[in-house]
């Protein structure tokens, strides 16, 4: 099989079943009343903080060095801070209609949702092309880091997942929108079979973009949303087995 179609076959179906099957695996979790969305809110929070602070942060500082990782975690922070000031949205508070600030809070939800899964498709175009380069350079290789992308890409397939099926969304969609968000690692992968060995530099400033982004939008949005919802130490302990949960599948990784 020519080396370029196989690189992005192999990208394809590791971003789409890892992050697929996270997404699948919150689909099984029956939510009732606000204590339980808080908490599931905290727990995706947690696996996000898990995957940016040990797995994304090491990955970009080990590969571009400490200056250029920051530099580049505050551009990914800046870019979707102005993306999630561009996109409609509305303050629930200046509502009293109870139904109307429920959808207003649903939407936001929503939003958040996407804003995550923008995140994770930025960061999985390094992944693809560090794939694609080890694919075509040592087999080997290529193969052990898939299998380490495949799990990789769980928790966030999970973290994203929890906010749109908060927000009303169909699991159709939900499962629709992990699947797209994987799709940058294929792409990654060609044009990283068709590199080959590609600057360290470039794999850990987009891995730093990403973690950015990600960052940003789990202070900005999630957190605030799973207090927002429950203010009590559940919601917290979520978070604190979100972090756990992260960390434990970043071990493997």
């Amino acid at each position: 099989m020519n080396p370029v179609l196989y690189a992005t076959l192999i990208g394809a179906a590791v971003g789409a079943l890892g992050t697929g099957i996270g997404a699948i695996a919150v689909f099984f979790i029956k939510i009732r009343g606000k204590c339980l969305s808080a908490v599931l809110m905290g727990l995706s929070a947690g696996i996000m903080l898990s995957v940016v602070l040990f797995d994304m942060l090491p990955e970009s500082v080990g590969s571009a060095g400490w200056l250029l990782a920051v530099v580049w975690f505050a551009v990914g922070a800046a870019a979707l801070f102005l993306i999630n000031k561009l996109m409609p949205h509305h303050d629930v508070s200046t509502s009293k209609d109870s139904e109307l600030i429920r959808n207003l809070k649903q939407d936001r939800l929503v939003r958040s949702g996407l804003l995550l899964a923008m995140g994770i498709a930025v960061h999985n175009l390094p992944e693809g092309l560090a794939l694609g380069s080890g694919l075509v350079s040592a087999s080997s290789f290529g193969f052990g880091l898939a299998v380490l992308l495949f799990v990789h890409n769980i928790p966030e397939g999970m973290g994203l997942a929890v906010p749109l099926k908060l927000g009303g969304v169909s699991y159709g969609r939900i499962f629709l929108v992990a699947v797209l968000a994987a799709l940058p690692m294929a792409g990654g992968g060609a044009i990283g079979a068709l590199v080959g060995n590609i600057s360290p530099a470039v794999l850990g400033g987009s891995v730093a973009f990403g973690g950015g982004a990600m960052l940003y939008l789990t202070f900005s949005e999630l957190l605030p949303q799973a207090a927002g919802l429950y203010k009590g130490w559940p919601t917290w302990a979520g978070l604190a087995a979100g972090i756990a949960l992260g960390g434990v599948l970043v071990a493997f990784v």
